[in-house]
């Protein structure tokens, strides 16, 4: 376990004792340009699909998470693909667009439990991105179950000396070591609300 800004953590090792599939595909291309397309996005939906039949997941409990870029690319999947999954937890994410946009979203994902992650000290991510996320995700009508917001005061910022100026942005290291979290994932299952 460690200590963050007075808080205890513990370290991760729970996990290995888990019943996850991990797959991690990133949003960059052969150019490094970032980006979701929604062909990428469909790869990534066929790429979930063919691990969890080679190694016999269920398919009613896909959840996605996804940190910083990733993040956006979560909240982008989910909108496009809103019966796919079982669960979205975003962390250090945002819906790119206008109120409105967010608003869209809400109701395309108003059946889905989600839980966010952010940090106000995040300088790369601005925190209200996630503010505003998560109250158009409650206020959309048919929401029968409120968006779980986990929104840290301090989260240090990533380990690679190449983005320590970003203060806050690594929330996922404290999100990521939730044992909370991953047995909030292991409780839904697609169309159920929890």
């Amino acid at each position: 376990s460690f200590d963050f800004g007075g808080r205890r953590y513990e370290n991760a090792t729970f996990a290995d004792d888990f019943p996850f599939i991990c797959i991690m595909p990133q949003g960059w291309d052969g150019s490094q340009r970032p980006g979701w397309s929604h062909a990428r996005l469909s790869r990534v939906r066929k790429l979930a699909t063919d691990v969890a039949a080679a190694y016999h997941g269920d398919p009613d409990r896909t959840s996605l998470t996804g940190q910083s870029a990733g993040g956006i690319g979560a909240w982008q999947f989910a909108v496009q693909f809103p019966d796919f999954l079982s669960a979205l937890v975003p962390v250090c994410g945002a819906i790119l667009g206008s109120r409105r946009v967010s608003d869209d979203a809400a109701r395309r994902l108003a059946g889905l439990p989600i839980w966010v992650y952010h940090a106000v000290d995040d300088v790369a991510m601005p925190v209200f991105l996630a503010d505003r996320a998560v109250s158009s995700m409650n206020q959309a009508p048919q929401r029968t179950t409120p968006v779980r917001f986990t929104r840290y005061d301090h989260a240090p910022a990533p380990p690679d000396p190449q983005y320590s100026g970003m203060t806050g942005h690594a929330s996922y290291d404290l999100a990521y070591r939730s044992a909370e979290l991953y047995a909030w994932l292991l409780r839904q299952r697609r169309g159920e609300a929890a």
